[in-house]
């Protein structure tokens, strides 16, 4: 079955990077000039990836941009792939991340000693960043908002104009309770994640769209200020 991408907003679609609906979210972006990809899900979600933006009309060369959030696997394992097949798209991050993902800086190690150990042997992508972004900066209409903690060049994206907010790994749903920064144990300073948390809540949004979970319309903000308030770290 092919990939259906989710029309969430005006030229903003929701792709599920692997067969399990919203287990990982990935969103295209539609510009004048073609698409913005924002992360990249897996190494085995490119197939999927590139069937979405068949769907909506696209090919190799309609790929203009990547952003990423954030460095973990699951949001940079179809880098390399979709690169292969879209050579010119543009590859763009936050500072602290582009060091990481260019393989300049190790990843950044969870705070959990179990998972430390477990993922000690991992390796960046080891691929060139050729657009470092910050605070405020744009991508395709959304306004980065640092959120560190998850790990420690972490953003989120916010659409001013309707509201919609990415959240990225600053919230996440794994796999029925929404967390501040997913789990605790996948983040590189949980404390700092909680901050960040607190951060989005002073923005102005309606529709959330996380990297893990449902796509949150009523009630959003007041389900994001519950998990805040469960937080225990």
């Amino acid at each position: 079955m092919s990939q259906i991408p989710e029309n969430l907003a005006p030229g903003v679609y929701r792709v599920d990077a692997i067969r399990l609906k919203n287990a990982i979210n990935v969103l295209l972006l539609e510009n004048d000039d073609g698409w913005t990809l924002v992360d990249t899900g897996l190494a085995g979600s490119v197939g999927r990836i590139k069937e979405a933006l068949a769907a909506l009309g696209a090919g190799p060369e309609d790929l203009k941009r990547i952003f990423i959030t954030h460095q973990h696997d699951d949001h940079t394992g179809g880098l390399k792939g979709l690169l292969e097949w879209a050579p010119d798209a543009e590859v763009g991050a936050t500072p602290h991340e582009a060091d990481v993902i260019s393989a300049r800086r190790g990843l950044d190690p969870p705070s959990n000693a179990f998972f430390r150990r477990m993922s000690s042997g991992a390796q960046p992508p080891g691929v060139p960043v050729g657009k470092v972004l910050r605070e405020g900066d744009l991508v395709s209409g959304f306004r980065l908002i640092s959120t560190p903690g998850h790990t420690l060049g972490h953003v989120s994206l916010l659409r001013d104009g309707d509201g919609l907010l990415f959240t990225a790994d600053a919230f996440g749903c794994l796999p029925r309770k929404i967390r501040v920064g997913v789990r605790k144990a996948f983040c590189a300073d949980p404390s700092l994640a909680k901050r960040s948390a607190d951060k989005l809540l002073n923005e102005r949004f309606s529709t959330v769209v996380m990297a893990h979970g449902p796509v949150l319309r009523a009630d959003a903000r007041a389900k994001l200020q519950r998990a805040v308030e469960r937080c225990r770290y």
